[in-house]
């Protein structure tokens, strides 16, 4: 299914005529008005709210999807079940956060599915730890690096673990991963800072120096 095609699933009439009573004002319209005039009946508000903020929204889906067209899933997929929450009136709070949370969910689902999730999440930490070779040995190398980080990753706590994936692995900003976990930005960072001191410990042996020392004392 494509992005349009699903905009045309649950934003149908968006490009028809409007509702009675004239133009739309001129002023913009904040999301809890957009949110009350889809609540109403108008479909048009939502797919206004989705171009408000479609960047963002698809910016997050193109980080945890495989490629191109997993992302496309992932946001059509979120947004089909952010607008049916959105009809019910079940969005109290902001529009933007709960339909990151549900672009965050919805990915995550879909990288446990096809066994993706941590495999792709841990290579940049693995990358950082251990540089690539080409020769076999090194293969070996990283793929017991990589076994290491996941093993050690399944370890923390599931919100400590999705603050790692959201800005470590994914690049998001500390507001971003804030708004996609439904916390504030400094519950983000305590998420963080717990985590990362977890993970240090666990995995000090693999820093570049400790391996360096080791091979060292091997000689």
């Amino acid at each position: 299914m494509t992005l349009a095609g699903a905009l045309v699933t649950f934003a149908a009439g968006a490009s028809g005529p409007t509702k009675k009573g004239g133009p739309m004002p001129v002023r913009l319209q904040s999301d809890r008005e957009l949110l009350q005039r889809y609540q109403q009946g108008e479909e048009a508000a939502f797919e206004q709210l989705y171009r408000r903020y479609r960047r963002r929204l698809w910016g997050m889906a193109r980080r945890m999807g495989r490629d191109h067209q997993q992302a496309e899933d992932i946001l059509v997929e979120a947004l089909a079940a952010v607008a049916v929450q959105a009809r019910k009136g079940a969005i109290q709070g902001s529009f933007i956060g709960y339909a990151l949370t549900a672009v965050h969910h919805r990915g995550l689902h879909v990288l446990e599915r096809r066994n993706e999730r941590w495999g792709r999440a841990i290579q940049p930490l693995s990358l950082a730890m251990a540089a690539s070779g080409p020769s076999p040995e090194q293969a070996v190398v990283d793929s017991s690096i990589r076994c290491e980080v996941t093993a050690a990753l399944g370890e923390l706590p599931e919100s400590e673990r999705s603050a790692v994936y959201l800005v470590d692995c994914q690049g998001l900003t500390y507001r971003e991963a804030a708004e996609a976990l439904a916390c504030s930005e400094a519950t983000v960072k305590r998420r963080l800072r717990s985590a990362r001191r977890e993970l240090a410990e666990r995995l000090h042996h693999l820093r570049p120096a400790s391996r360096m020392g080791e091979t060292d004392r091997g000689l």
